[in-house]
């Protein structure tokens, strides 16, 4: 019989992030990834916030492009430029990011077993789980871990089993790679409007040399070919698709990740953000939390629910009013027509607004900017009467966040 103290299932950033943080705690971890190969199929834009990097502490070399700033393109044709002036974020090699995630979990004492999958979650019987895996050629085994971490990605069936609720909303993120020489080869170009996005938004993202990741994030399923085609006509017609990428990503966190001997975390959990659908971030800095948690519970022999449970009360410390109030905006968004969003997006020609949200603007915690409007209270004075109804709702929800906090 194979025992571990911690397995955890699905080695993407979440994953092995847990997995190297319960081996640094003392625990003796298995990291399991179904796939043959780390890092592929690659389902990520692959901008990484200056906070994830540092999170990471990746090899340099993993970085493609330097971020400094943001082309926003507005329904109207309006396009509004953000930043330009420091690093702001970086666009990396996604699959070599994944990898030396996963080298790091190894050398920290992990043992890591790729082309096996989870199949079955057992029950929790004297302090440990069971946890039935195969291989692609069909060989089963039984493992058994004091704390089983799910980090298996949108649809978890670790999560089903377990009986804990799911993730409040599916986006659906559609990409290509794309033949492009960007002017501003460090400015990211942002796309909103029913045209190009349905009822989220659109992007372009210079990464290797010559080449665009281009996209978009919907829940309208079935409008995102047409729209992905749409921006490619008009923004990169003339070049070639690489390849394509598409994928799941749920939002809004589920109610509960815990249970007995068992936690989720990453995409598992609903933990990516709800204003751009980015969750490498979020799903380190969860992964870290849940490592450490699940690794002291599993030695000292307190793995239900009721100890567990400390890994939902740090992580929702961390992050839980703002993915709140990014489920918020997500809403209003989705809510708003053309003219509507149109009418928000030129709040960004006033300079002292724009000089706010480039010293503020933090894409893992979005609401800094409202929060930093109500501390000044002429600037608030001056944009407040011209604020689209439904994103005043959103930045209300902000300032009754922040009171709370007080």
């Amino acid at each position: 019989m194979q025992r571990y103290d911690v397995i955890v299932v699905g080695a993407g950033p979440a994953g092995a992030t847990a997995a190297y943080s319960a081996a640094r705690h003392g625990a003796k971890v298995l990291l399991l990834e179904e796939h043959t190969q780390i890092g592929r199929p690659i389902q990520c834009t692959g901008l990484l916030s200056l906070r994830g990097w540092w999170l990471a502490r990746a090899s340099d070399s993993i970085i493609v492009r330097a971020i400094t700033g943001v082309h926003v393109h507005s329904p109207d044709g309006s396009v509004y430029e953000l930043g330009g002036d420091r690093v702001r974020a970086y666009v990396i090699d996604r699959d070599r990011f994944d990898q030396h995630l996963v080298e790091r979990a190894a050398r920290s004492g992990v043992a890591v077993r790729v082309g096996t999958r989870a199949v079955e979650l057992g029950p929790y019987e004297h302090g440990t789980r069971v946890l039935l895996t195969q291989t692609p050629a069909g060989a089963r085994e039984k493992l058994h871990a004091s704390v089983i971490i799910g980090a298996d990605g949108p649809h978890s069936l670790l999560a089903q089993q377990a009986g804990l609720p799911r993730p409040q909303k599916m986006l659906l993120g559609l990409q290509a790679l794309i033949e492009h020489h960007a002017q501003s080869s460090d400015f990211v170009e942002v796309f909103f409007g029913r045209r190009f996005a349905a009822n989220g938004f659109a992007w372009s993202v210079p990464a290797a040399e010559g080449t665009a990741r281009v996209g978009l994030l919907t829940e309208r399923f079935r409008e995102a070919k047409p729209c992905f085609e749409r921006l490619r006509a008009e923004c990169h017609s003339s070049g070639r698709i690489l390849s394509y990428q598409s994928g799941m990503i749920p939002i809004g966190p589920a109610r509960r990740t815990v249970a007995d001997g068992f936690l989720i975390v990453g995409d598992a959990a609903g933990q990516a953000k709800p204003t751009s659908g980015g969750g490498i971030y979020t799903g380190m800095l969860c992964g870290r939390i849940a490592g450490e948690v699940a690794a002291r519970c599993a030695l000292v022999g307190k793995t239900t629910a009721r100890f567990l449970r400390e890994y939902e009360r740090r992580w929702r410390a961390k992050l839980d009013r703002e993915l709140s109030l990014g489920m918020r905006a997500h809403h209003i968004l989705t809510q708003l027509d053309d003219a509507a969003i149109a009418a928000g997006l030129k709040l960004l020609a006033l300079p002292q607004l724009r000089k706010l949200i480039e010293r503020f603007g933090d894409i893992d915690y979005p609401s800094k900017i409202a929060r930093e409007l109500f501390r000044r209270p002429r600037l608030w004075n001056a944009v407040w009467p011209v604020v689209p109804a439904g994103l005043a709702q959103y930045v209300k929800s902000v300032y009754r966040a922040t009171m709370a906090r007080m």
